[in-house]
């Protein structure tokens, strides 16, 4: 990893969930860190970006910025607003929660990073289980600095590298030796939601999501049997998501039809 590196940190808890410090924090020791988060918590955002509302950039402290938008507008903004570098990479997290399998799709978290690889950056997203605000992300911040350090040069532009920490037992000491790391397919959620009607009217009726109950599908080298491990689980996700077996289900059902369509343009 060269020196004089710029690296944007974002996340999808604001600028003050301990994740995002301790990442700050760790990664500082490697480069120049500049952050820019929402101003409030947005989770399970997705990639939403804000195109018709105005944005609201605050600073905050040294190279560290609020932003009155979405995960992704927090990435989009450092790369194409006045005022800042040119950053060698983007890192998104450390998210208060996991996002293994399906959770990527709805992950602000994952988002940011995701921004980054659709304009070509070297891009991470890094999460640990811990719902908990007060719980302590300072292992998981060391173990991605430690491994950040080790293969930044052999990242490829474009990807999503998606970290995902395991649950460690609370009284594990500071300094006990960090999880192993394990490469991992993306796995698959399976959730379960449950809705409150607050208030209904004759063609209306107001509700709120009460429950949301997680499984997944146990799958050989997914991600969620590494966590499950007690391993960190490096999944790498591209940008591209064409389904190429059911095209060519379609494609090859009438070929002469898609030469002429083809043809014709």
């Amino acid at each position: 990893m060269k020196s004089g590196l710029r690296l944007l940190v974002c996340n999808d808890d604001g600028p003050h969930a301990p994740g995002v410090l301790a990442l700050e924090s760790r990664l500082s020791r490697l480069a120049e860190v500049w952050v820019i988060t929402p101003d409030r918590e947005r989770s399970a955002t997705s990639h939403a970006l804000s195109i018709r509302e105005s944005l609201r950039l605050t600073k905050i402290g040294e190279r560290r910025y609020t932003l009155t938008g979405y995960p992704a507008d927090c990435a989009n903004v450092g790369f194409f607003s006045e005022g800042f570098p040119r950053f060698d990479a983007v890192i998104s997290g450390i998210n208060h929660g996991p996002n293994l399998g399906d959770d990527v799709h709805y992950s602000g978290t994952v988002a940011a990073a995701r921004q980054g690889a659709v304009h070509g950056m070297r891009a991470c997203a890094v999460s640990f289980p811990h719902y908990d605000r007060s719980a302590n992300a300072e292992r998981a911040a060391r173990w991605f600095g430690d491994w950040l350090e080790r293969v930044f040069d052999e990242l490829h532009a474009g990807v999503v590298y998606n970290v995902n920490y395991p649950e460690e037992p609370p009284e594990l000491p500071s300094e006990a030796p960090l999880p192993p790391e394990r490469w991992t397919y993306q796995g698959r959620r399976t959730y379960a939601d449950a809705y409150d009607r607050l208030e209904e009217g004759p063609d209306y009726v107001v509700l709120r999501m009460r429950s949301m109950e997680f499984g997944h599908v146990r799958e050989d080298q997914s991600d969620f049997e590494a966590v499950l491990d007690g391993a960190v689980s490096i999944t790498p996700l591209s940008t591209y998501t064409t389904h190429i077996r059911e095209l060519k289900r379609w494609f090859y059902r009438n070929p002469n039809a898609n030469a002429e369509s083809s043809n014709a343009s």
